[in-house]
């Protein structure tokens, strides 16, 4: 019994939560309690992603009953039209009774997302990965080690503690190694960046043999708790930052960016990273121009919408992709 009223609290929190992030009023220290909330816990960061699936549902609803404005505030409209609806859906997203019996089912060794597509997946040994946009891992777990190749793509790795196995993940030219911690990986073609929440983590060259141990005093890079490393062929540069920026590098697992005046270009850039039609720009000024605001991951489009009421631009949909130019 007592494990329903849990079960309960822990969704009611999130419905909370999520109405409260769209409601357009978060501040920043509430951000940082929700992104602290969902690490607590893998049932917390289930139950949020739930309950952003059940707001966008009611999202669609709303705008299919009501005529479309613009409106440079469009989020906080549709956010205080559907607080009472997400709240009120939480009580059909409780869970019926657990089948006595569940069948067995092999756990696969290579997990991936498609382009826009967010994936949590448990690994054999307790642990957690976030896959983000077009990302890919290929895992090799045994009695003796724990083996992870990130092949593509973005993931936050919640580790299971275990002193007689480590942790690794390759990522082509670094080997991470830890032995229990919370941290993010971001490859790309020119470089890989970590961002460690919780724990210490040893980075290396993958021509470097591993051992069966990690030795963090003679580990070639060690990153602590709050820092975040930017790898690039040779070079490499390792900054100490807030617990609040560490956690602004991880909020796409909440499906969720929020930008606080940011040139247009790099916001764009982010964006693409989640579309299969692009945005593209006319020219290298408009990427000059300067946007803040809080945008969901599932929801495309409704970068477009507030750019093209905040910003002097106009919208061209051609059919393989989009382009913003100044508006006239």
């Amino acid at each position: 019994m007592s494990s329903n009223v849990n079960q309960e609290v822990i969704q009611k929190q999130a419905a909370t939560y999520v109405a409260r992030l769209y409601s357009g009023e978060l501040s920043a220290e509430e951000e940082m309690q929700i992104y602290a909330w969902c690490d607590r816990s893998p049932e917390h960061q289930q139950e949020f992603d739930s309950m952003l699936a059940i707001w966008d549902t009611s999202n669609q609803l709303f705008q299919t009953a009501q005529p479309k404005k613009k409106n440079a505030y469009w989020l906080t409209g549709i956010a205080a039209s559907l607080v009472c609806t997400v709240l009120a859906m939480w009580y059909l997203a409780i869970p019926g009774p657990t089948p006595l019996y569940q069948a067995s089912i092999p756990k696969p060794n290579i997990y991936h997302t498609a382009v826009g597509e967010l994936s949590t997946v448990g690994l054999p040994d307790g642990s957690v990965v976030t896959l983000n946009t077009d990302s890919a891992i290929r895992i090799d777990f045994t009695g003796q080690q724990r083996r992870v190749w990130l092949e593509r793509g973005e993931a936050f790795f919640d580790v299971a503690k275990d002193e007689n196995r480590i942790f690794s993940i390759n990522t082509g030219e670094k080997t991470i190694r830890v032995i229990g911690t919370k941290f993010n990986v971001r490859k790309s073609d020119a470089t890989l960046k970590v961002s460690v929440t919780e724990g210490l983590v040893a980075i290396q060259p993958s021509a470097l043999p591993s051992s069966e141990h990690i030795d963090f005093e003679e580990a070639e890079t060690l990153l602590p708790a709050g820092s975040v490393g930017a790898f690039s062929g040779t070079s490499e540069v390792i900054t100490r930052v807030t617990s609040k920026e560490v956690l602004a590098n991880q909020q796409w697992r909440q499906g969720i960016f929020r930008f606080n005046n940011e040139p247009l270009a790099n916001v764009i850039t982010e964006f693409n990273r989640y579309r299969m039609k692009k945005i593209t720009l006319q020219n290298r000024d408009l990427g000059k121009l300067k946007i803040s605001g809080v945008f969901k991951l599932k929801d495309g489009d409704s970068i477009l919408s507030a750019l093209e009421a905040a910003l002097p631009v106009e919208i061209d949909r051609y059919p393989e992709y989009i382009e913003l130019s100044a508006r006239h």
